[in-house]
């Protein structure tokens, strides 16, 4: 008869690697979990110190007694969180999704992962005066893998108080409970650039709005460190500026998204007053408008109103989730804090106490929703006008004041920042996966926002304060938006009282009627010319009639051809206007300036850039008329623009290029089909191979890609001398800007032609040598 008996498991010291270093695999995350048991622990400042052989993380949490370390700390796999934070506060959300290793009690083993020895001072909250220290040296079970785990020692004492750093001592004299962990003989060195990624890294742990907000501080100290920080200060100082808190190591840990989000995205920011309500709409780092107009809600004239929201677009979403480590609409919406404090469960992710997703659901494509802003608003007073309900998670009970609080945040907050959105970013779908403003520099994007500004100010009570001059301006003449551009422009500077900009709309408009008298010359005479010839042509027709030549599909021609008399007097037609038009332009200049000692300059560089576009139409026309399968009198195709600029590279860029610079071309695309003006192509191209030229490149390539439905890529590089030296970037595509001998404009006329196609044109920076450019054109539809 077989016995039967109880087993029972034994743990071997192999164990602690197991839970230390085999299953803590980065130091970052081991750093990260100590600092969030001290965030567990109801601590509401911690100091992280770096020395050379040692790192200090001490908190002024509960602490813990000696019934505390004996039965929880030095309990494997114990876990006793005494924090009443929620389960789904971002910080456990955003700890989760790096996989750090949570509340399995087993965090106490990530200073394994740091150091061979691990030191705990704690002093419970309480009337307790005494510190309790551990002291554990990891290498001890080490020794023996057989030896049982619970037979290695850790060394206990009782301290009168606690044993720290010189730099700490401040933070010392003020625990009157908490717990210090010092990890000494550390296993790997911690050189600038590791601490700062893991500042980086903790700053996960930091409010988003604030440590204020729920009083959560992280302290980092690393004395050797200061130096290289004063110099630093020192540097941006003789700028007039202060450097980025993320390239500090000493001081206070910030999450610094919404800093980020102010240079990616859009945002208003409204304030109210005794008497006036304050409005600054922000696009991707450039003020848009400040405006002041009377205060309408009376009953928040003395509750220091403040609101802040912002618009995620694509690149704003990713940027928020890379930088806060959970997506945007899991961390929540637009908060309301009252004296300082939130306001539960305002903001929280499915809450809609302002009701913008009630309006969501009435206008999809019109309205913006919870999931796509986020902010906070700020408002102070007494329980009589803002009083919380009883249960402190139902918002706030019904007042007077809630209820114009409620209509400010909707009709000056939400409704501003939509009617900046929707016109000017929702109608281009690839603006919102861009992070800078380089499809609103284009003239149709300028066109947007004036519009979207004169329709604000459109208003006697609203007094616009400022607005952007770099994007709020005049367009090119040739623009397709020009007209309706000049009624924003004009409201815009009636309202500001503007006369020089009144005075530059008048001239403009001058200019645009004679440019269009001269266009409407030009095709008179082209027409005249070209009835002649087709008269001519019909008397020399034979009766021997010709078989027609299979059309090809290609947009050019494999190799040139006899030229027929359609595509001469074609060819004839085409030039004749633009030849016309540049003789009428040249008249109407010198009758314009007959008799001034003087021209400004930038009426000569206008003229001169009018004419140096239609002489690169003359050109192109010359270049690729023979080998077009269409006519060109029509002012635009309709077809697959990837393929028509990967033809035009291949049979005539190529062809009718310089043998000492390599064209190559890549073409992936699918096909984008759009209606589009040939010779704009034809433009971009012939200009960027003219800059490489220029640049001694002896080779340039255009790879054009496809990244996302509905749009186009294309990556332009080549191995020329890049930009010179003091070049500003950011105006490199401005009208007359150089740093050679150049004119100054083929890059303004590439962007004005990319404009025209709904596209954007910006530097590359991921080229290593020459310069890059990379090219968004984008079929309209609405971006969200």
């Amino acid at each position: 008869m077989a016995t039967k008996s109880n087993l029972h498991f034994d743990v071997s010291t192999g164990l602690k690697r197991v839970l230390g270093r085999e299953l803590i695999t980065d130091d970052e995350v081991a750093i990260f979990e100590l600092v969030k048991n001290s965030f567990d622990a109801g601590a509401d400042s911690v100091r992280l110190y770096f020395d050379e052989d040692m790192i200090v993380i001490a908190d002024n949490g509960s602490g813990m007694s000696y019934e505390d370390l004996t039965s929880k700390w030095l309990f494997v796999a114990y876990s006793s969180k005494r924090s009443d934070r929620s389960a789904d506060d971002f910080r456990n959300v955003a700890a989760e999704r790096r996989h750090y290793a949570g509340s399995k009690g087993i965090g106490r083993f990530s200073s394994d992962r740091l150091g061979e020895e691990v030191i705990i001072q704690s002093r419970p909250r309480g009337r307790a005066k005494a510190v309790h220290r551990l002291t554990v040296d990891w290498e001890l079970f080490e020794k023996d893998a057989k030896e049982h785990f619970e037979k290695v020692p850790v060394r206990y004492i009782e301290q009168v108080a606690f044993d720290l750093p010189r730099e700490l001592r401040k933070f010392e004299s003020t625990l009157k409970h908490g717990t210090a962990v010092t990890i000494q003989r550390l296993r790997r060195p911690w050189p600038r650039q590791r601490i700062l990624d893991l500042k980086a890294s903790l700053a996960k742990l930091i409010n988003p709005f604030g440590d204020e907000t729920d009083g959560f501080g992280i302290h980092i100290i690393a004395p050797a460190e200061v130096a290289e920080d004063k110099r630093l200060v020192a540097e941006h100082a003789k700028d007039g500026e202060k450097p980025l808190p993320k390239a500090l190591v000493n001081g206070q840990i910030g999450n610094f998204i919404f800093a980020t989000l102010k240079e990616k995205t859009t945002f208003i920011e409204v304030n109210i007053g005794k008497e006036e309500l304050h409005t600054t709409l922000t696009d991707r780092g450039e003020v848009i408008y400040k405006i002041a107009e009377p205060n309408p809600y009376q009953h928040l004239s003395t509750a220091e109103f403040s609101c802040e929201i912002y618009y995620l677009n694509h690149s704003a979403k990713a940027t928020f989730a890379r930088r806060v480590g959970l997506p945007s609409v899991q961390f929540g919406s637009v908060f309301l804090f009252r004296n300082s404090f939130r306001v539960y469960p305002i903001g929280e992710d499915g809450d809609d106490w302002f009701g913008f997703n009630r309006r969501k659901q009435q206008g999809y494509t019109r309205y913006l929703g919870s999931r796509e802003v986020i902010g906070r608003v700020d408002v102070s007073g007494s329980d009589d006008d803002f009083q919380e309900a009883s249960s402190r998670n139902q918002g706030l009970i019904d007042t007077p004041a809630v209820e114009q609080l409620r209509k400010a945040v909707m009709e000056h907050c939400l409704k501003r920042l939509e009617k900046y959105v929707v016109p000017v970013s929702w109608t281009d779908a690839a603006d919102g996966k861009t992070d800078d403003l380089s499809r609103l520099l284009t003239d149709p994007g300028r066109a947007r926002v004036s519009a979207a500004v004169a329709n604000l100010v459109d208003n006697d009570k609203v007094r616009l304060i400022q607005y952007s001059k770099r994007l709020v301006d005049l367009l090119n003449e040739r623009s397709s938006d020009f007209e309706t551009s000049l009624v924003s422009l004009r409201a815009i500077a009636e309202k500001t009282n503007d006369t020089k900009m009144l005075a530059r709309l008048d001239s403009a408009e001058r200019r645009f009627d004679d440019l269009k008298k001269s266009e409407a010359d030009a095709r008179r005479v082209a027409d005249k010319a070209l009835a002649a010839a087709e008269f001519a042509t019909r008397r020399a027709v034979t009766a021997e009639a010709e078989i027609e030549t299979e059309r090809r599909r290609a947009h050019f021609l494999e190799s040139f051809v006899n030229v027929d008399t359609a595509t001469i007097l074609n060819l004839h037609h085409q030039v004749t206007i633009y030849a016309v038009d540049i003789a009428q332009q040249i008249e109407n200049f010198l009758n314009e300036t007959a008799g001034k000692a003087s021209i400004p300059r930038d009426i000569v560089l206008k003229t001169l850039e009018q004419m140096a576009f239609l002489n690169k139409k003359v050109m192109s026309v010359t270049k690729f008329a023979a080998k077009a399968n269409f006519k060109l009198d029509s002012e635009k195709i309709d077809t697959d623009l990837a393929a028509f600029i990967y033809d035009y590279i291949e049979q005539i860029a190529r062809t009718t290029g310089s043998a000492r610079l390599q064209i190559t071309a890549e073409n992936s695309h699918p096909g984008l089909r759009l209606r589009f003006n040939p010779i704009d192509a034809s433009i971009i191209v012939d200009n960027l191979v003219s800059n490489a030229r220029k640049a001694k490149a002896s080779r340039i390539k255009f790879v054009l890609t496809q990244q996302d439905k509905s749009s186009l890529t294309i990556h332009v590089s080549d191995n020329g001398r890049g930009l010179a030296p003091g070049t500003n970037r950011a105006r490199i595509f401005e009208m007359g800007y150089t740093t050679t001998q150049g004119s100054g404009l083929g890059l303004y006329h590439v962007r004005q032609a990319l404009g025209e196609m709904g596209g954007s044109i910006e530097l590359d920076d991921q080229v290593e040598k020459g310069l890059g450019f990379l090219i968004k054109i984008a079929a309209k539809g609405r971006n969200s």
